[in-house]
């Protein structure tokens, strides 16, 4: 059944006349009048009195008219939705992202994009690394916010298709109590910390390889270690003199009281964290990127130093 009939059928119902409905459309009467033929043909039943002066409806067309309304009016509505879902102004947007983002930037970008466009549906979730990627690939998230992904090794490509934009780089540094005896030291290497208990997040993640790597490129083992799956509970940790943590250095823009950032002054790491989307573009498109501009917008820089109390 042609929509088009449909709605040429509503006009003349509400016009009660193929010549206003005509107009209205901006039709010719032929073409009005050959609408209703090939609709009542599709139908089989008449849909308008014509032995009257004035055209009226038919008991058929009364009911056809009941459903052709409600039909109209759901084709209006999904065009409606559909272009609002185009323009970014409705649908659903899933957002994952690791803790350090989420905690300094995703409140102020949440304010503002609800604000802006209140008809989006936002599911965020806060992940490890790993678990954005995978969720990422597996079409379980729209928009990710992490360190790269993995690359291929045989064409270096990164994995599944995603793709990676950069959105700050940090550098990696060392959170310690104030008390601690390296915190009077005027350099800190890395062989300063084999014998101390490094707070370390789970495997894979990529600050938890980055350290690993650096040790063993010196030759270093860690002689103690705490796992935690949370940077905000190894700060807590670290802060309650449980152990020292390399961190990236956004994760302590507050730096917690009784503790202190200092540089490791033989290893210099800078880890990109970026907008992971994926290569095939999706139906949220323009959603996504309203989100990543927000969060662009709310990315500034940081710089600890200690907050120890005198």
């Amino acid at each position: 059944m042609d929509l088009r009939h449909l709605q040429t059928f509503k006009a003349i119902a509400e016009e009660g006349s193929f010549v206003q409905a005509a107009e209205r459309l901006q039709y010719a009467q032929s073409t009005i009048t050959l609408q209703i033929q090939q609709l009542e043909e599709e139908l089989r039943v008449e849909l308008f009195d014509r032995q009257r002066r004035k055209i009226q409806l038919t008991a058929a067309g009364r009911t056809l008219l009941l459903h052709a309304q409600q039909v109209l009016n759901q084709v209006e509505q999904m065009q409606q939705d559909l272009a609002d879902l185009a323009g970014g102004e409705s649908g659903y947007l899933r957002v994952g992202m690791i803790e350090p983002v989420a905690r300094l930037y995703l409140i102020d970008v949440l304010r503002t994009f609800r604000a802006r466009y209140p008809r989006i549906r936002l599911t965020i979730e806060v992940l490890s690394t790993i678990r954005t990627h995978e969720q990422l690939a597996a079409d379980q998230i729209d928009l990710g916010i992490s360190t790269p992904p993995p690359t291929d090794t045989m064409n270096g490509s990164l994995q599944a298709g995603l793709v990676f934009e950069p959105l700050l780089t940090e550098e990696m540094v060392l959170l310690l109590p104030c008390e601690h005896p390296l915190q009077g030291q005027e350099k800190i290497s890395l062989s300063d910390l084999r014998e101390e208990c490094l707070l370390l997040t789970h495997p894979p993640c990529a600050y938890r390889a980055a350290i690993e790597q650096a040790f063993m490129a010196r030759g270093l083992t860690l002689t103690a270690s705490i796992e935690i799956g949370s940077l905000e509970v190894i700060k807590q940790a670290v802060q309650q003199g449980l152990g020292v943590a390399i961190l990236p250095k956004f994760a302590v823009r507050e730096v917690p009281v009784g503790t202190a950032v200092r540089t490791v002054e033989d290893w210099s790491l800078h880890l990109p964290v970026g907008l992971i989307t994926r290569a095939i573009p999706v139906p949220q498109g323009k959603a996504v990127r309203a989100f990543s501009e927000l969060l662009r917008l709310a990315v500034v820089a940081s710089s600890p130093t200690s907050n120890c109390s005198d």
